[in-house]
């Protein structure tokens, strides 16, 4: 194999592992991005959203059924003492002993009232309970399904980092076999179309115009150690080989 093939051959494989770079790059991207992620993260949201909202109306139900519990408690207290006093024998006069009794009726009137808004409102917080413990089960099953698909995708994205490494290392090594003005010409082509500077003639057909070139054009296109321009796309052009073929079924594996 001569000097200048060698190069053509390494200039293909530039071409190759740059192209699998972006793609790889790409990937690391869309993984990031997932939608079934960003789909999880919003369902997640919404049922924080309401798992939050039902916490607070639960927290509310609590404290109203302690300020119940503690007007009952000071009812009965108050209860004790008007029924101490009245039966302590220290009472003189009939009107006082009439407005001692009527505080003590009074007092337990309230507390009916009082607890019989306290068992509407255990009822109330038994039958909540249940729906708040549904919310916070969905919300703690979101959160697992959420950390499963980050490690998921953590776990591609480094795989794909390890093999981008490696492509990466092999490009310099690539870039270093192939004579500078080369170089320079495949960056000028490569930014004017596209990305991709180098294409193969294969069967006269160019591998990244798709367009198959005359009968004519294949004629003067025949030297495999030149690097000839495709008449369409103008991209710089080498002639296919078993090693170039060889070449790009092991960079696709990669």
């Amino acid at each position: 194999m001569s000097e200048n093939k060698y190069d053509l051959i390494n200039l293909v494989e530039l071409q190759l592992l740059e192209k699998n770079i972006i793609r790889k790059v790409n990937e690391i991207s869309l993984l990031k991005k997932s939608g079934k992620l960003q789909k999880l993260e919003a369902e997640f949201g919404e049922i924080s959203a309401i798992h939050e909202s039902m916490s607070r109306d639960y927290l509310d139900l609590e404290h109203e059924k302690k300020k119940l519990e503690d007007s009952i408690s000071l009812n009965n207290e108050k209860i004790k003492k008007h029924e101490a006093k009245l039966f302590s024998g220290t009472i003189t006069s009939s009107k006082e002993l009439v407005n001692f009794q009527e505080e003590i009726k009074q007092s337990k009137l309230n507390n009916d009232g009082l607890e019989i808004k306290e068992i509407e409102l255990m009822i109330k917080i038994d039958e909540y309970r249940p729906k708040l413990k549904q919310a916070e089960i969905k919300k703690q099953a979101y959160s697992k399904d959420i950390e499963s698909l980050k490690m998921e995708i953590g776990i591609k994205v480094k795989d794909i980092e390890g093999r981008l490494a490696v492509l990466r290392e092999r490009r310099k090594a690539a870039i270093s076999k192939i004579p500078k003005e080369v170089c320079a010409r495949y960056d000028e082509v490569k930014a004017k179309k596209g990305g991709i500077g180098v294409a193969v003639l294969k069967n006269r057909v160019c591998d990244v115009c798709r367009m198959e070139i005359s009968s004519g054009e294949a004629e003067r296109i025949q030297d495999p150690e030149v690097i000839h321009k495709c008449p369409e796309c103008k991209r710089m052009l080498i002639i296919s080989n078993e090693s170039i073929e060889n070449l790009k079924a092991e960079i696709d594996e990669m």
